[in-house]
């Protein structure tokens, strides 16, 4: 009998302990969630971050703040979130930068992007356009190449050093045997500006950066990479793909991406309903129009289809990027 009411006693201590546990879990979120930010407010990180926030606070029942922490490519926004306390409050809506390329560019980072993350949902697919000045007399990758043989110093600009844009230009190089100079800038802006001031012929960016003079006639685009499926940009449908004229790689088919993650170790029930309320918010049509306006394919997945495309793609694109040689530090 004594070995019966000690089993029982046990049993029930263990149920008391568990039971906060359960309760705390089921009342997530508990507190204002906050979805950190690598850029400056008005790229298309801090845009999404913004019309998503703004519908899951609905589903939620919390305020969901976005917290703008600019600077080293979205490393100090990702810092914040792998370091914070693994329940599901702290989220971290970021380009594949500071996850992705920057383990091939940087000795070292103060997180390990291969555990220190747990993944909700990607976001936005983006594609990349090669263009050139209105000046410069060529319409296709064809011509584009011919143009380079017979003009020494050749050079074309991307948004950053180890960049997809920056990945292309390598891309053309060692595919066709020229020596085209790579100009790395501070962004995106800088670039078109440039083009448009005649400082450089051409550079590579997004349509969110090159759209208005694309528009104007005062910029070509001539190539653009993959989307999703393979796709060329549906906004700019006469642009052929890299592939389709002849130029295959990681550089211009694998499609960068932004995604919704969290802090490695958050309880799979709140990832969960993080997906499900991400998800719903890109249901709407309001939402999903206005990404679609920057020339983004919008996307989601699973956690654990992230999370699988993370790990798969990650090494193509490392590899990519270290072919170039190129290094930040």
């Amino acid at each position: 009998m004594r070995q019966i009411h000690r089993r029982q006693f046990i049993i029930a201590a263990g149920a008391l302990l568990v039971a906060p546990l359960v309760r705390a879990q089921a009342a997530f979120p508990s507190k204002p969630i906050r979805i950190m930010v690598g850029f400056q407010p008005g790229g298309i990180t801090d845009i999404s971050a913004r019309l998503i926030g703004d519908h899951m606070s609905k589903l939620a029942g919390q305020p969901v703040i976005v917290d703008n922490r600019p600077g080293a490519g979205g490393i100090i926004a990702a810092t914040a979130v792998a370091k914070a306390a693994p329940d599901g409050h702290t989220l971290l809506l970021s380009i594949q930068y500071p996850l992705v390329s920057a383990q091939a560019l940087l000795k070292s980072l103060p997180y390990d992007p291969n555990k220190d993350f747990a993944f909700v949902t990607p976001i936005l697919a983006g594609q990349v356009l090669l263009c050139v000045h209105r000046s410069v007399a060529v319409t296709n990758l064809a011509e584009f190449v011919e143009h380079a043989r017979r003009t020494p110093n050749l050079a074309i600009g991307s948004w950053a050093a180890g960049s997809q844009g920056h990945l292309m230009v390598e891309a053309i190089n060692k595919r066709y045997d020229l020596n085209i100079t790579h100009v790395a800038y501070k962004g995106e802006g800088p670039v078109a500006q440039d083009i448009l001031g005649g400082q450089i012929p051409g550079g590579t960016g997004s349509l969110t950066s090159m759209g208005g003079a694309i528009k104007t006639g005062h910029i070509r685009a001539i190539a653009v990479t993959s989307g999703p499926r393979g796709n060329r940009m549906k906004e700019l449908p006469e642009v052929a793909t890299f592939s389709e004229q002849g130029l295959s790689g990681p550089a211009v088919t694998l499609s960068g991406w932004a995604g919704v993650l969290t802090t490695a170790g958050t309880p799979r029930a709140s990832v969960s309903k993080l997906n499900g309320w991400v998800l719903a918010a890109l249901a709407q049509p309001e939402i999903r129009t206005k990404l679609e306006s920057y020339g983004m394919d919008v996307i989601s997945s699973t956690p654990e289809e992230f999370e699988a495309r993370f790990r798969a793609e990650t090494p193509l694109w490392v590899k990519a990027i270290k072919d170039t040689g190129v290094r930040l530090d």
